[in-house]
């Protein structure tokens, strides 16, 4: 017993000073939990200047060493909502690992499905459909003004199948991960949100410490977080609307601070860099968003 709780000690913070730099706030590395380690996460992230928001509470388990489940769910306090969104299955799976000091190359497959709770389905010619808590819209013979691609809600009638490949490179303080994906969205009922690709490209740092001391050491990671997306045409009864579809990037700048190897505090600022999508172009520029998010790991 004693050896094995020293076993984990060392691998903690050999883990924590080693790697924690590709342990990205908005992108997935090709990294797992340890065996038998769970992680509670509470995201809250803001838009407007912080007139909405949008939540998520995630319970992440380490099944196997190269093997993690995620649980997420989307939820809201605001007053006259319901208080859940879409909840979000996801399993992730390391297939590749080539290791040596102070260096590794990362490969993971990742596969989920996104499944929408207390949905409003569309099925009418008016719907009232809400971005993010408190924060609705209503379309009027929508069939050529719901133009947005349904990352973009709180909560659809659309359940989405996602799969990624994920590789990640670690050299000493730096580290690069490169993502690609594609979802496949089904309707409940009538509309049908776009298809979509996905590609992340992200980089991290650590800054903190210069020297590693010891087990109460504070890590400080620095991190930059590119996001593009291609959507695919929304449809209802099987027809295209027009004015749908479209390429976007997302970039996220962010820091990290890692205490006791388990306690992690984290911000993000989302900036908006392109889209070619009709909202974007015609209605008005997606807003910048900040992202306040606090994890604990322990293992069982």
């Amino acid at each position: 017993m004693l050896l094995r709780n020293f076993l984990i000690i060392l691998f903690l913070i050999t883990a924590t000073y080693s790697f924690s730099q590709e342990l990205y706030i908005v992108s997935h590395p090709a990294a797992n939990l340890a065996k038998n380690r769970i992680e509670f996460r509470n995201n809250i992230m803001s838009y407007s200047n912080f007139k909405y928001y949008h939540n998520s509470f995630a319970l992440n388990y380490g099944l196997l060493g190269n093997l993690t489940i995620y649980n997420d769910v989307y939820y809201t306090l605001d007053k006259g909502y319901d208080f859940f969104g879409n909840y979000e299955f996801a399993a992730r799976y390391r297939f590749l690992d080539s290791d040596k000091r102070n260096y590794h190359i990362r490969a993971a497959y990742q596969t989920g499905v996104l499944i929408p709770v207390n949905a409003q389905p569309i099925v009418q010619d008016a719907v009232e459909y809400e971005l993010h808590p408190g924060h609705k819209v209503k379309f009027y013979n929508f069939v050529n003004d719901i133009t947005v691609p349904s990352v973009d809600f709180h909560t659809t009638d659309n359940y989405t199948i996602k799969n990624d490949i994920i590789v990640t490179n670690l050299i000493k303080k730096f580290a690069v991960t490169g993502e690609m994906g594609f979802n496949i969205n089904v309707p409940k009922s009538d509309f049908k949100f776009g298809n979509y690709f996905d590609w992340s490209l992200s980089f991290g740092y650590l800054l903190l410490p210069r020297q590693y001391k010891g087990y109460d050491d504070i890590n400080v990671n620095l991190y930059l977080e590119n996001k593009a997306y291609y959507f695919m045409k929304n449809k209802f009864l099987g027809s295209e609307i027009t004015n749908s579809g479209g390429f976007r990037v997302d970039s996220y700048l962010g820091i990290q601070s890692i205490f006791l190897s388990s306690i992690m505090l984290e911000l993000s600022y989302k900036i908006p860099v392109h889209s070619n999508e009709y909202a974007e172009t015609h209605i008005g520029k997606r807003s910048t968003a900040l992202l306040f998010s606090l994890r604990y790991l322990f293992f069982l």
